[in-house]
């Protein structure tokens, strides 16, 4: 009799994690994240999971941003998407017209929302950004601003205590940062990079001006003021030659070993490096002209309307908790990604992060002017254009004023 009421216990206890188990709602959550980002991803979902025990978010990694938009694309086409997924604008955009996404300002603002002060709290032009129609339609996600990374000692030996807060003072800077052999042959370059879309177009921005008129509207970067920013990127490298374009695949070696006292690109570029460096690393804003605008990259979350009720819902209970200011707080500490909330950069742990490393706050707070490329579909090609056209500068083909007229005209025809 003992062994009978055994039996029919361990029988029950059976069924009910099966039955526990068949009630956990799956998320699929598909991604672009590779090494750190990646690993700081996973720990946070497995943290997210053993606190919610009947979600589960199923990570499926594309390896980059291109094959992640081609299988989403194909997956809308065959009416099997996942249920969230990293988008860049571009995609939202296209999506969105498909009807293929849900509105989570619907969430955002219901029962089980976001409060007011969290809201608020959020940087107005991310919230912006993610607005579609007047509602917002996916939330921002992966956040990286561009910043230059400098040498510490090199910069205090040319007499500069900070790094430099405009652009002509960083060329001057460049200039004497710049060390050549006896022989005439370039040892440390004062700067690496060549022609980069990211600082060419905040810089347009800075100088009053655009991309484009409007989304898909007329370009506006072959103007005056990209013609001058455009000019004077090439000076730094054909005619001053400070400016170091060969840098490899690897740039952020070839600065740790003094190749280069600066390097643009982004926050996130300290992530895997941090432990490998032998001298004191400065990160800085991106110096201005006019007027302070950086271009913010980076992805957003948007989810499926064809998710059945329960994975939105669970969909939503991981994107909340993501997206506090509590958890981004360990995605910044563990990427480099700026936390999306203001209050975040108060943490301790993000208050010691800061304490070490010079002018990491200054180059965070580039979030206060933020500013974005179109969003428009015709933006994908215009944009493939303009950087093939900046390249064409950079070498000498063209001058800045023909790439720039050269880009345009591409990005109209592929507009028709």
């Amino acid at each position: 009799m003992k062994m009978r009421i055994t039996v029919l216990v361990s029988a029950l206890a059976f069924l009910i994690g099966c039955k526990s188990a068949s009630q956990k709602t799956t998320v699929t959550f598909w991604h672009a994240m590779g090494g750190e980002s990646q690993k700081t991803l996973k720990t946070m979902v497995d943290r997210f999971e053993s606190t919610h025990a009947n979600i589960h978010i199923e990570l499926v990694g594309m390896g980059n941003y291109d094959a992640l938009s081609q299988k989403l694309m194909g997956a809308v086409a065959a009416k099997n998407p996942p249920v969230i997924a990293q988008q860049y604008e571009n995609w939202t955009t296209q999506l969105h017209a498909g009807g293929e996404l849900v509105y989570l300002d619907s969430f955002v603002r219901g029962p089980d929302g976001l409060s007011a002060e969290d809201l608020a709290d959020i940087y107005p032009a991310l919230l912006e950004n993610n607005t579609w129609d007047g509602r917002l339609l996916t939330l921002p996600f992966n956040k990286s601003v561009p910043v230059y990374y400098y040498s510490v000692p090199m910069f205090a030996a040319a007499g500069y205590p900070e790094f430099p807060k405009t652009w002509p003072d960083f060329r001057d800077a460049a200039m004497k940062l710049t060390k050549r052999d006896a022989a005439g042959n370039i040892e440390t370059w004062g700067a690496a990079g060549g022609t980069d879309i990211w600082i060419l177009g905040s810089m347009l921005f800075q100088r009053g001006t655009e991309f484009l008129e409007r989304e898909d509207g007329k370009p506006l970067f072959n103007g005056p003021e990209g013609v001058a920013a455009l000019q004077f990127q090439v000076d730094m490298v054909l005619r001053d030659n400070v400016q170091n374009t060969d840098v490899g695949r690897t740039p952020m070696d070839d600065f740790l070993v003094g190749r280069m006292a600066t390097l643009t690109g982004s926050s996130t570029w300290r992530a895997p490096v941090v432990d490998k460096e032998s001298f004191p690393v400065g990160m800085a804003p991106i110096p201005t002209w006019a007027k302070p605008a950086a271009i913010v990259y980076g992805t957003n979350i948007g989810m499926f309307r064809r998710a059945t009720s329960a994975q939105k819902a669970a969909a939503w209970t991981f994107i909340k908790w993501f997206t506090s200011p509590e958890q981004q707080v360990e995605w910044s500490l563990g990427t480099w990604y700026v936390p999306i909330h203001r209050r975040s950069l108060e943490d301790p742990r993000m208050v010691e992060r800061l304490a070490k490393t010079p002018g990491l706050r200054a180059a965070y707070a580039q979030m206060d002017c933020a500013v974005f490329e179109p969003r428009g579909l015709k933006w994908l090609a215009g944009r493939k254009a303009l950087v093939e056209e900046l390249e064409q500068a950079m070498l000498g083909a063209k001058t800045p004023k023909q790439a720039l007229d050269d880009a345009a005209a591409r990005y109209a025809g592929s507009a028709q």
